[in-house]
């Protein structure tokens, strides 16, 4: 169990007081969904709860970490946001959306030094973090990859990434 309140009493002043999203893994790096736990809660009021009993064959839940986001203002200076980039399709090995190919193709339009990284999908803007796919690069210095070879059914969605910088 990985209960938001809890949390924030082992955890002092390290959890916004409203949390926009909460990211679920367990301690090797696997996702809920690769697990095929049932989860009795998620979300970002509760936090996280894994129930042995609601597992099916007498199973144990996996050892799981919580990472919950914050509004930028939480965690330390003001970035302002780049446009959203999508410079490619997942039709080849993937979604390459790497820093040093957007800079090539959209010169001056993103700073030297970015200091966060958002990813959605394109379709319904859902967070990169909440589509259970495993991604093979996702950090604001380097940018974005997702390979359809390390997905389930061997594709990745459609992804955008924007930047944050300092303003």
């Amino acid at each position: 169990w990985e209960v938001l309140s809890v949390l924030r009493k082992d955890n002092p002043g390290k959890i916004c007081s409203r949390p926009i999203g909460i990211e679920v893994k367990t301690l090797s790096g696997l996702t809920v969904s690769q697990t095929g736990d049932q989860i009795y809660r998620q979300d970002t009021t509760t936090g996280f709860v894994c129930r042995n009993d609601d597992q099916p064959f007498m199973r144990m839940c996996s050892d799981y970490r919580v990472r919950f986001n914050c509004f930028p203002s939480f965690c330390g200076g003001e970035v302002c946001w780049t446009k959203w980039y999508n410079r490619d399709r997942p039709s080849g090995s993937g979604d390459w959306e790497l820093l040093s190919n957007l800079r090539e193709q959209y010169p001056g339009q993103i700073c030297a030094k970015p200091l966060k990284l958002e990813v959605v999908t394109t379709d319904t803007m859902t967070p990169a973090s909440s589509t259970g796919e495993i991604f093979f690069l996702n950090n604001p210095t380097q940018g974005f990859v997702c390979k359809n070879s390390d997905q389930k059914d061997g594709r990745c969605k459609d992804y955008q990434v924007r930047f944050g910088c300092p303003c």
